[in-house]
């Protein structure tokens, strides 16, 4: 059974968001920085057993694809093939490369050679040659849904959306709980423009892995997008249902209140955030913007020094704070006082 072990997230949307008398804005709407760079992580199925690999491993340091003259034809492809396997663990993706291809000088019918070629190239971001070898992976056995959806992800990177969409429908249609291939696949189409079908796809993942927090924020960022924004706020009210520490979420569900004008529960959730992280610096000065909106002037301001106390060179709350305080200098009215 092949492990997956890629996957890749795009950035959710960023746009910004603008009141009455503009402060500069923070991202909308994004993932948790941990959970970024988690799905960026290269995700690939391993094909080999776990336990071949941790046989080779007490030997990995010494492993090598090198063969002098008639060497490479006298060792059998099986041992290159795992020599491959070992230095893929390694992350040694070139050398791998150069094992996969004397087992397949000695057999060229061998499904996991393509396959672990494939992954290989993608790792070396080869995406061109990974679509082919994995091609070649399929035309052996069309049967293993990591195949599909790694070749999805090549399609991917190489702008080409209808072939990766087909790749992930495939890998979905041998294995439909394979709740990574429908992310991926609502990423495509979301990208594509499908927004309907992302969202269902989007639904599905949440289905087989409710956990999967990335999916949630993709639908929540859409929904945004899409202005369906109280479909948007109870998928963040979800996240905090099931984790209340994902400051994340609060965040996200403070800048829909903010877009709604419903400046109270904008600042509630801002609170909640920073409360979780408080070096929050976007979650500071959007606060500082709600408050602004509400005419807050004194407390926008201490928001807006509390984001550049975390951050010295955020150029939004420079801004906000530079244009707050000149607006006070010319307004004696206003119930605050330089210092």
């Amino acid at each position: 059974m092949k492990h997956p072990n890629w996957l890749t997230v795009a950035v959710i949307s960023t746009s910004i968001l603008t009141i009455s008398v503009p402060p500069s804005l923070a991202t909308i709407s994004s993932i948790p920085e941990e959970l970024e760079i988690n799905a960026r992580k290269a995700y690939y199925a391993y094909g080999q057993s776990r336990e071949l690999v941790n046989r080779l491993q007490q030997h990995e340091q010494n492993i090598s694809c090198d063969a002098l003259g008639n060497d490479a034809q006298s060792i059998h492809y099986q041992t290159w093939l795992n020599r491959g396997v070992a230095l893929q663990q390694q992350q040694k993706y070139r050398e791998s490369i150069v094992c996969f291809d004397r087992a397949l000088s000695l057999r060229d019918d061998l499904e996991q050679a393509w396959y672990r070629r494939g992954i290989a190239l993608s790792h070396l971001q080869q995406y061109s040659q990974a679509v082919d070898a994995y091609e070649r992976a399929i035309q052996l056995d069309d049967s293993e849904h990591t195949a599909w959806y790694n070749q999805g992800n090549a399609y991917k990177h190489l702008g080409q959306y209808n072939k990766a969409i087909a790749a992930y429908e495939r890998a979905i249609s041998i294995k439909s709980d394979f709740h990574v291939a429908h992310y991926q696949m609502a990423k495509v189409l979301e990208k594509t423009g499908n927004y309907e079908r992302a969202i269902i796809s989007y639904q599905q993942v949440s289905y087989l892995n409710p956990d999967y927090y990335p999916a949630l924020y993709s639908q929540g960022s859409l929904l945004n997008k899409l202005e369906r924004h109280g479909e948007a706020i109870t998928i963040y009210q979800k996240i905090i249902e099931l984790e209340p520490e994902q400051h994340q979420a609060w965040y996200n569900l403070g800048n829909i209140y903010l877009q709604l004008k419903k400046y109270q529960q904008a600042i509630a959730a801002y609170d909640q955030a920073i409360a979780l992280k408080p070096d929050y610096d976007l979650a500071w000065n959007n606060r500082g913007a709600a408050l602004e909106a509400l005419k807050q002037t004194k407390e926008a301001i201490k928001s807006y020094n509390q984001a550049l106390q975390v951050n010295p060179d955020y150029e939004k709350a420079l801004n906000n704070r530079r244009r707050l305080l000149l607006l006070v200098s010319n307004d004696l009215s206003l119930p605050y006082s330089l210092r």
